[in-house]
């Protein structure tokens, strides 16, 4: 059985991305905002298409804040949480950044980023006004939506 076609994506394109990655072992799908501090997330697919991973985060270039709202992998210690970490704050350089909730791995993890890049990850750092949401659903009209992109990492 093969994997489902990720949300947003045509089977045709999906397969392009199967066929022109094929020799990577991870490949990177990247949604963009909806609006400026929008949510981007970062799906990560196997070799085989299957699904291992997603980074979720924002950014405000006005409050010059970022905030790290979902980190997930299946396959730990190989180094693609750190990547994605970094993908984010490619986004917001020199902003201070947030998590929301830590799990007691991402307890470990964050510290570890801290040492690394010299960026602090509080839990629940502050909030930044212009990510509060909105009442009602705020979805583009279907023509209108961003489409996901292969991330070259």
């Amino acid at each position: 059985m093969s994997p489902a076609v990720p949300e947003y994506l045509s089977l045709l394109r999906w397969r392009w991305i199967l066929f022109s990655t094929r020799r990577q072992e991870v490949r990177f799908v990247y949604w963009p905002p909806r609006q400026p501090t929008g949510h981007r997330r970062i799906r990560m697919f196997d070799r085989n298409g299957y699904d291992i991973g997603v980074l979720v985060w924002r950014v405000c270039d006005v409050c010059r804040v970022g905030s790290i709202n979902q980190i997930s992998i299946t396959t730990q210690r190989q180094g693609l949480g750190r990547r994605l970490i970094r993908r984010a704050l490619a986004d917001g350089p020199g902003y201070a950044w947030q998590t929301t909730g830590q799990s007691p791995e991402a307890r470990q993890f964050f510290p570890a980023m801290e040492r690394e890049t010299g960026v602090a990850f509080p839990e629940y750092g502050g909030v930044c006004d212009h990510f509060t949401a909105r009442p009602g659903p705020r979805l583009l009209p279907r023509r209108r939506r961003l489409r996901p992109v292969l991330e070259r990492m």
